[in-house]
Parts: structure tokens; C-alpha cells; sequence
């Protein structure tokens, strides 16, 4: 299936239909949530993603300009004591949101989104890429895995399953002085 496709930062004329669109997608694949509680970063969605310069929302659009995939980064905030993250000598991303409407599935789309994505954040100065999945979404291991992401710890908690991954994007700062 060859689908017509552009991947774009998301502007403030499309800030709802990201939301809408993220929003969806979320009740599906964690119906143990509460939606009726927008996450921070999307009730806050300029000053997180647009008016940030290490910061990024991304959309792909069909042809009728209707949101078919997001992906977004910022800075890694450190909250996850046990990772090596917490380094800050790195410069890490964090990689959100990655999502794909069900019917735009195995097209390509998710990677193109990945590669998008990767390329913002290089230009925004990171040098790693973070993530955290979850083993009981169906391929989602094995896509990040694909997409060069390495598994650094798998959780051991019942109900969550998190799967942390990360991936080196940029030099090392210690290595670009050697």
C-alpha cells in the first residue's frame, strides 16, 4: 500500500487535531488510564512542543490533511533514578507519543516518523535518544529494535511490563575530543 504521506511540526492551527488524534489512540492501547485527564504535555502543548527550540511535535498528514501519526521529543527529565540517563554529561532526548492510526500500519509510517524525529533532535543538539514501551503492546520491542533502539532494563512490575530503550544519535562529547 503506497499511502501519500508528508510528516510536519505540528502548528497551532493543528494543535486539536493532535491532541484528538493522540488522545485516541491513547484509550485504545491503555484503556487502564484515566481519560478523562489530558497528560501535561498536551494540556500545556505550545509551551511544551512549539515554543521550546529542544523540543518537537510531529505529525504525519494524509492527503485530506488529517493527522495519520505523531511522534514527539524533549529533554529527558531524569526520572527514572535507575537509568543511565541520569548522566548528564549526555545530552538525551526523550521520544513520545509515537503513534500510528491502526488503519496506516505497516507502511513504513512509524519509521519514517522515528527517522524525522531523530533528525530534529540531532538538530536540537541531543546526542541520545530514550524511550520507554511497554511488552504488552503487540510489535512495539521489536519495532524500536529495528529503529536501532537497544533495551537497557525491562521492569519488573505485572501491570506496566516498561520496557526502557535508548539509542546514541550524536558523538559523546569526550569522544569528539579525543
Amino acid at each position: 500500500m503506497n499511502v501519500p504521506y508528508t510528516i510536519e511540526q505540528v502548528q497551532s492551527h493543528d494543535y486539536d487535531q493532535a491532541i484528538a488524534f493522540v488522545m485516541q489512540i491513547r484509550k485504545t492501547l491503555f484503556p487502564m488510564l484515566d481519560h478523562s485527564k489530558t497528560p501535561n504535555d498536551l494540556r500545556r502543548f505550545e509551551q511544551h512542543y512549539s515554543e521550546s527550540n529542544r523540543a518537537a511535535f510531529l505529525a504525519a498528514f494524509n492527503q485530506s490533511r488529517k493527522i495519520i501519526g505523531t511522534i514527539g521529543f524533549g529533554s529527558y527529565d531524569g526520572r527514572f533514578d535507575h537509568l543511565l540517563h541520569n548522566d548528564q554529561s549526555y545530552q538525551t532526548a526523550e521520544v513520545v507519543k509515537c503513534y500510528t492510526d491502526p488503519s496506516y500500519r505497516r507502511i513504513g509510517l512509524g519509521t519514517a516518523l522515528v527517522k524525522e524525529a531523530t533528525r530534529f533532535a540531532v538538530k536540537s543538539g541531543y546526542e541520545m535518544l530514550y524511550l520507554h514501551t511497554h511488552l504488552f503492546l503487540p510489535g512495539a520491542v521489536e519495532f524500536w529494535h529495528r529503529q536501532g533502539f537497544s533495551r537497557q532494563l525491562t521492569e519488573n512490575d505485572p501491570l506496566w511490563q516498561t520496557v526502557h530503550m535508548d539509542k546514541t544519535i550524536a558523538d559523546h562529547k569526550e569522544e569528539k575530543r579525543a
